[in-house]
């Protein structure tokens, strides 16, 4: 079918990081739909679009994407106004209206990521068209947003008027229905995973690729720098607790960068920086590592665990809904409290001592998270609201006559 994706978030050559997932999964779901991806350029006079995303950061590092999408890619300016989720929403709308009515294409349904503003946008586009609406909660807008009573007023306008929600973890399911999500119409499907990149690989071979140490246990975290993450109890956890020939490796970027560089200097080598890496690079680093580390205090559904498991790494994350759904302890990983960093060391140290099978690990991830299972279920949601909006068309058609 044709569907149109409308997103405030995809990758771009400034920032190739942010929205990765759901480059992702328009390029799964290519395999059997004509996707449209409407991405606006945010355009506010006098300012470089570049500014305009306040958690955005051009780094030397990152560089263009080199394949070729198998989307349609739109890019038309729009007013950015940033932490006005009102005025953005205004004008998403009249974008997506434009090429839902408009533009002489043809559109079974549209899926917007995040409830707002795109959620929204998308249920004010399509006013009383028989188009459906797909509205896929993620993380923030869920666990973060869902207590500023505002926004909560936003998200009970999207989970009520959308034909269906698909929420990226089970524990969203109770916010959602608390808003007046019907549970019916709410499906739970998890971020997708490229199996044929993060899989089981040669670990003394990535190593040597990556110039790391052959002999030695790799704890590796990947992600934003950050205290929220739980990075700086990591590395704190890291020098009191682990093993002295054991190396932690930082890879990413934001607040902490200066003052972790400052530690990696003194540490006689046993703290890693690398900056950002591709996707590719990540891939490898998770290969070579013996256990990705994730205390966060908040997450939604990280794409960077489940890449993790799928590469047959164990990863220690804290006692959070979102890594407990992930995270079975003494299989794949273990669980800390979020902010114990004694229990952090002693879990490191732990994970030294236990023998782990990747395979298994790797085997029972990929089963779960990858591409082919997350885009068929993704499909047969499309499937469900467009045979329902049809039955609401041919009902409604009924009446009038």
């Amino acid at each position: 079918m044709r569907v149109l994706v409308l997103t405030e978030t995809f990758p771009t050559v400034e920032h190739p990081g942010r929205g990765i997932f759901i480059r992702a999964q328009v390029t799964a779901l290519a395999d059997c739909h004509e996707i449209t991806v409407l991405f606006p350029r945010p355009w506010l006079p006098g300012v470089p679009s570049r500014w305009l995303e306040s958690r955005a950061r051009k780094l030397e590092t990152r560089t263009p994407f080199s394949d070729v999408l198998p989307v349609t890619l739109k890019r038309p300016p729009y007013l950015y106004v940033p932490r006005n989720r009102e005025i953005r929403s205004r004008q998403l709308a009249a974008l997506a209206r434009r090429e839902l009515f408009d533009s002489g294409e043809h559109y079974d349904l549209i899926h917007a990521h995040w409830l707002s503003p795109p959620g929204l946008a998308a249920i004010r586009a399509v006013a009383d068209a028989p188009i459906p609406v797909v509205v896929t909660a993620h993380a923030g807008d869920v666990y973060r947003d869902l207590a500023r009573s505002a926004y909560r007023l936003t998200a009970r306008t999207v989970v009520g008027g959308a034909t269906r929600i698909i929420a990226v973890a089970d524990y969203f399911r109770d916010p959602l229905e608390s808003l007046g999500a019907d549970p019916d119409r709410m499906r739970i499907i998890p971020n997708g995973v490229d199996t044929r990149l993060f899989r089981p690989q040669d670990r003394g071979a990535t190593r040597q690729a990556l110039d790391l140490p052959q002999e030695c246990p790799l704890f590796l975290y990947v992600g934003n720098l950050e205290p929220a993450k739980g990075v700086l109890d990591t590395v704190h956890a890291f020098f009191s607790s682990a093993p002295e020939k054991a190396r932690l490796l930082l890879a990413g970027t934001g607040s902490l960068w200066t003052d972790l560089e400052r530690q990696a200097r003194h540490s006689e080598g046993r703290l890693i920086l690398r900056g950002w890496q591709s996707h590719e690079s990540v891939s490898q680093y998770l290969a070579a590592a013996d256990c990705f580390v994730l205390p966060s205090y908040g997450e939604g559904n990280p794409v960077t665990v489940l890449e993790s498991l799928c590469c047959g790494t164990t990863v220690i994350g804290s006692a959070i809904s979102a890594l407990t759904a992930l995270i079975k302890p003494g299989q794949n990983g273990l669980l800390v409290p979020a902010g114990a960093v004694s229990e952090l060391g002693f879990a490191m140290q732990e994970t030294t001592r236990r023998r782990w099978d990747r395979e298994a690990i790797s085997r029972e991830a990929q089963s779960r998270f990858g591409w082919i299972t997350v885009a068929a279920q993704i499909s047969s949601v499309y499937a469900e609201a467009v045979a329902e909006c049809r039955s609401r068309s041919g009902m409604e058609r009924v009446r009038r006559s």
